[in-house]
């Protein structure tokens, strides 16, 4: 994964809203225009495969600066989310661990709105407090919780408009790198960074009540859904604790 990457899938019409999230919709069509000048920039206008561009890395990081600048000119922020993408793109975070990701924001999202009838946990009277005031506080919550691997390829394979299948041929000897990048970008780590959040706001004995039953929770679902995995959970919301 480059920074390329993160710039096709910012075009596209089939992602770029998810990679996004709801705070740049309103910037959406400029970050897809900028993402597509850019993309068009790197093939040389009229190449059509991705492998036969230029891969030295002086010409991937004027692209990437170039592209971050024009960001820069529609916000501030939006350049700092690309920063994020870019950091997750290094580290290079690997897909396994996007399934105990998904299934944390998925927990994360029915605790919060006490979407518990099927828990396995106990609902005690201390965590409904805890959420209780979590609502009070209005701390974030990372709402797209719903894209699995199953649902990111359906999506794709799917996807008819004009720019998608553009992207798709110049990426078809790889046809599901799209997928596989945006997997990895949209279930990494950092999007759980709204735990950070919670953890600033709330007291500390709200904040642990609440990430307690999440961990808790994700690991007995994981443990039904596959054991191979399940070593994940833990680790993972640990480090917003400890």
């Amino acid at each position: 994964m480059n920074f390329d990457h993160i710039i096709f899938i910012a075009s596209t019409d089939c992602f770029s809203a998810k990679l996004l999230g709801d705070r740049f919709a309103d910037n959406l069509d400029g970050i897809k225009n900028i993402a597509r000048a850019a993309t068009l920039e790197l093939m040389n206008g009229d190449a059509d495969y991705y492998y036969d561009a230029d891969f030295r890395e002086e010409r991937i990081n004027k692209t990437k600066n170039d592209f971050v600048q024009k960001l820069s000119k529609l916000s501030d922020s939006i350049s700092g989310r690309f920063a994020e993408l870019d950091s997750i793109a290094s580290q290079r975070a690997l897909s396994q661990s996007a399934n105990s990701i998904q299934l944390i924001k998925s927990v994360s999202a029915r605790t919060y709105w006490l979407n518990t009838d099927d828990f396995q946990i106990e609902i005690s009277d201390e965590l409904i407090e805890a959420v209780i005031q979590a609502q009070l506080m209005e701390v974030p919550l990372d709402t797209e919780t719903d894209l699995a691997w199953e649902e990111i390829h359906e999506r794709w394979e799917y996807s008819s408009s004009e720019w998608d299948k553009y992207i798709k041929n110049i990426m078809k000897d790889v046809p599901d790198a799209i997928c596989a990048i945006f997997n990895d970008l949209y279930n990494s780590p950092l999007s759980l960074s709204y735990l950070n959040v919670w953890s600033e706001r709330l007291s500390r004995k709200h904040f642990m009540t609440l990430i307690k039953a999440i961990e808790d929770e994700a690991f007995l679902e994981m443990e039904k859904i596959d054991k191979g995995y399940v070593e994940l959970v833990r680790p993972t919301m640990k480090q917003f604790y400890e």
